[in-house]
């Protein structure tokens, strides 16, 4: 029998258990976990570290990484994914960016828009994929 079976035949997915598992961890022992995969096998780790990671992680950026990231990502883009995130984490982030961004983004944010939510999971996703990229160029940790 395959390893992705139990004995009654049922499919067992472990790397989306663990992915599931990690989105709900504190960043330490997600770090611990993610540490531990890494050292028996580093491909593994950075897929369930990308695949794990969810919107919030944008407000655990540091301003160097936000800035980075104000350059991948354009404004609307930005300000339709901030559209239901704490506003503390909103002000936090709009404050890093220039003048005009900043205002462009809050623009966006503030205007309501058809299918809202589908549009905002499409940002936040577009904004989690540009991350990923950056981290596996070395531009910004999201451990």
């Amino acid at each position: 029998m395959s390893n992705q079976q139990s004995e009654a035949g049922v499919f067992i997915n472990g790397k989306a258990q663990i992915i599931e598992m990690l989105k709900f961890m504190s960043s330490d022992e997600r770090e611990t976990l993610i540490h531990n995969i890494r050292i028996k096998n580093p491909t593994l780790a950075n897929e369930l570290m990308s695949q794990s990671l969810t919107f919030d992680h944008i407000g655990k950026l540091n301003e160097h990484e936000l800035t980075i990231m104000f350059q991948y990502v354009s404004a609307p883009i930005l300000g339709v994914a901030l559209k239901n995130v704490a506003p503390d984490i909103q002000r936090k982030i709009l404050s890093l960016a220039n003048r005009t961004y900043a205002e462009e983004a809050y623009k966006i944010m503030i205007t309501p828009i058809g299918n809202e939510k589908r549009d905002i999971s499409r940002a936040q996703n577009k904004i989690l994929s540009i991350l990923v990229s950056l981290s596996k160029r070395k531009q910004i940790d999201l451990h």
